[in-house]
């Protein structure tokens, strides 16, 4: 029973792992076929497995942990990191996975995986007393995040997980600004960090490397900015009447 007690304890494993502590190929697939049926593991996708509680039948590891097994380049983005920060007002039933290696979209046990392609692996982190995870730090998640609005997360969602982040690192968020190297990029990471510095507290040097970065031309925040916006100066962005808060930008 050695065997099995070896790979029942293991949280997220492949075939690789099985034929390791079984030392043989077809007892390991025999091995995984018992378990399985016994509720002891369940397969995940093809070649990946997590060991499951047999009482309540769920899985002893969490959809962070899941997505960040995958494959060998995989790591937990975006929402699904906001939320892991405890910056997201609900739970989520798709995890977004960063990974160089595509892999298709899939579903388990009720949560979605699905790929977003890397740009940067610049501030990936594993977080202490986590096994088998890896995540973007908390600025490297600011900036994905705002470089995706409109197509993993809105404007509204993101102003609301703004609004909870107490402080941030501004020599990381400049650079991994500057590993994406997107003009729109700048002018958008400085207008929507500025609406919270009374929080945030990032230095004038901080907001003026994004005004120097934001370049000659114009970009919109969101796509609702191209019915009703406002034209911030400082950024040369066009912006939701609604996000300016009152006025707050009237004067920049």
């Amino acid at each position: 029973m050695k065997g099995y007690q070896d790979l029942v304890q293991k949280l997220i494993f492949n075939i690789k792992d099985a034929v390791d502590i079984f030392k043989n190929k077809a007892t390991a697939y025999s091995a995984l076929n018992r378990l399985e049926k016994q509720g002891f593991i369940k397969k995940i996708r093809n070649n990946l497995y997590v060991s499951m509680n047999p009482v309540t039948q769920t899985a002893f590891a969490t959809k962070y942990q899941i997505g960040s097994s995958i494959n060998k380049t995989a790591y937990i983005s975006h929402t699904t990191a906001l939320e892991y920060y405890g910056y997201q007002n609900q739970v989520s039933y798709v995890c977004y996975v960063s990974s160089s290696n595509r892999f298709n979209s899939f579903e388990f046990e009720g949560i979605t995986y699905k790929q977003v392609s890397i740009k940067s692996k610049k501030g990936v982190i594993s977080p202490p007393y986590t096994q088998m995870m890896k995540i973007t730090d908390i600025e490297k998640t600011v900036i994905d995040s705002i470089q995706n609005i409109g197509s993993i997360i809105n404007l509204e969602e993101l102003i609301y997980s703004l609004e909870m982040i107490p402080k941030l690192d501004e020599n990381k968020l400049i650079e991994y600004l500057d590993a994406y190297s997107i003009q729109a990029l700048y002018q958008k990471t400085g207008y929507l960090l500025l609406l919270f510095n009374d929080t945030l507290k990032l230095s004038e040097s901080f907001f003026r490397i994004t005004q120097e970065k934001s370049g000659k031309s114009v970009a919109y925040l969101s796509e609702d900015a191209k019915q009703e916006g406002v034209f911030i100066k400082a950024f040369r962005l066009i912006v939701p009447k609604w996000s300016t808060r009152g006025g707050q930008f009237d004067e920049i």
